[in-house]
């Protein structure tokens, strides 16, 4: 149980104390135990996942009015430092002096009260030391913080490397992308330019993007009842999904209580649409949980015929089948992937192998997922991956169909990984591939991730 004299602010100062590597698991469990209001509650996860993602530019504006850079502060108290920092660059609805005022009772709350002339000093230095925001698309320049893909506020002393003599230095400071990454994405989209479209992007606030359920519902109908429960939404260019203009919790809503959206990207919902699932079939979908593609793959189907969902424990498989019975589905069975042995080759008419992967096509929905980025992991991460897929096109008889998906970006792991299969795996033969980068943060009717699937025929 955490102090009940804790605020938003403290609660987002613990969560990021997390060291296990996963802030969002241990801000879940905080709140969990919070009695703080809504608002409160929603303050405490913009703060914490805010800073997430924003890490290493915050880090960067620190270290430029710290009178001693290198000093290694201690903990929580770059954390304090970090959350009031970002309530003063990135968001306009707390004013300086009342972040610094926080901040500055914050290290005296956590134990630090020595240090509270520090706080107060460098916090009020940030701000006089930025101008206001102003529109525009950011230029790339020392002394500007990229505030959003159209908005940016200017410094008084340079932040970040030079991007002219340092391109993937800058890039990983102003945009908060770990160095290898950084350069990865400078290589492969051929310029600075390109890259930092792709890292404004993982910045942006993720589009709430609900997959209508055909089993239940249309578009127009979700529409009508969101509005008539006072949410505001529109229909996704794709024809398919709804996007909410509020920041709503899914999980309160009477359209989702009754089945009739889903959660899942645009992205996401373009790969059952591609595997062409057909009323009647016998479907393998491996990596399944929490099935959001698996119930797509059921509505296209009409809820008739056969799917298998597979995933690694009883508790993944559980998250598939509250999903069916909510969505009003009832032709998934569920298995382990200790159990797919059991399975007949050979018997499936479309396998569906949606791979765990580095997630670097979704980092604005996913905000810790850029930190987990390690390419020296990439080949065993490959390997598992053509593993599963080879796995899954041995259940396909001949006739049948293979899907390879992925919500990466790195060639490793997507065209790469289509190469190996067919030098793998005989009989294989492509018939759609499809690699998107991330987009639409201007309009969420536009907005998507970013992946790659690749659609194969089964000879």
């Amino acid at each position: 149980m955490i102090d009940e004299q804790f605020n938003a602010r403290d609660l987002a100062v613990e969560a990021l104390r997390d060291r296990a590597g996963n802030v969002t698991a241990h801000l879940d469990r905080l709140l969990g135990s919070s009695m703080l209001p809504a608002v409160e509650r929603a303050l405490a996860r913009e703060l914490a996942l805010g800073v997430v993602r924003r890490r290493e530019t915050l880090r960067a504006v620190l270290r430029a009015f710290l009178s001693q850079p290198e000093r290694k502060l201690p903990a929580p108290l770059e954390e304090v430092f970090f959350v009031a920092i970002y309530q003063m660059v990135f968001l306009d609805r707390v004013p300086d002096f009342a972040a610094v005022n926080e901040a500055v009772e914050q290290a005296s709350r956590f134990r630090h009260r020595r240090q509270s002339g520090l706080v107060n000093g460098v916090l009020r230095a940030v701000a006089r030391g930025f101008a206001k925001a102003v529109d525009g698309v950011p230029p790339l320049c020392v002394d500007v913080v990229p505030v959003g893909p159209a908005s940016c506020r200017k410094a008084d002393r340079p932040l970040f490397a030079d991007p002219a003599a340092q391109p993937a230095e800058y890039l990983a400071a102003a945009f908060s992308l770990p160095p290898r990454l950084a350069e990865r994405w400078i290589e492969a989209r051929g310029s600075l330019e390109a890259a930092v479209a792709l890292a404004a992007h993982a910045n942006t606030r993720a589009a709430n993007a609900l997959r209508v359920n055909r089993l239940r519902a249309d578009v127009p109908a979700v529409l009508d009842s969101l509005k008539a429960a006072g949410v505001q939404a529109r229909a996704h260019e794709n024809g398919v999904s709804v996007v909410l203009d509020e920041n709503t919790h899914v999980g309160d809503l009477g359209v989702f209580r009754d089945g009739w959206v889903q959660a899942q990207d645009p992205t996401a919902s373009a790969v059952a649409a591609a595997a062409g699932p057909e009323p009647g079939m016998n479907v393998l979908d491996l990596c399944a949980a929490p099935g959001t593609k698996t119930t797509h793959l059921a509505e296209l189907m009409g809820n008739r015929g056969s799917i298998t969902a597979v995933d690694v424990s009883r508790e993944k498989l559980q998250l598939i089948e509250d999903n069916c019975r909510r969505l009003g589905i009832d032709i998934v069975q569920t298995r382990l992937t200790t159990e797919v042995d059991q399975l007949q080759p050979a018997s499936f008419d479309l396998a569906l192998a949606d791979v765990p992967c580095s997630n670097t096509g979704v980092l604005a929905r996913r905000a810790e997922a850029r930190w987990r980025f390690d390419e020296l992991r990439l080949p065993n991460l490959v390997q598992k991956q053509c593993a599963l897929a080879e796995t899954a096109a041995r259940f396909v008889r001949p006739g049948g169909r293979l899907v390879y998906s992925t919500c990466s970006l790195e060639p490793e792991e997507c065209s790469r990984v289509t190469r190996e299969l067919l030098r793998r795996v005989p009989g294989l033969s492509p018939t759609e591939e499809r690699f998107v980068l991330p987009g639409g943060a201007e309009d969420p009717a536009h907005w998507h991730d970013g992946g790659y699937f690749a659609v194969f025929d089964v000879r």
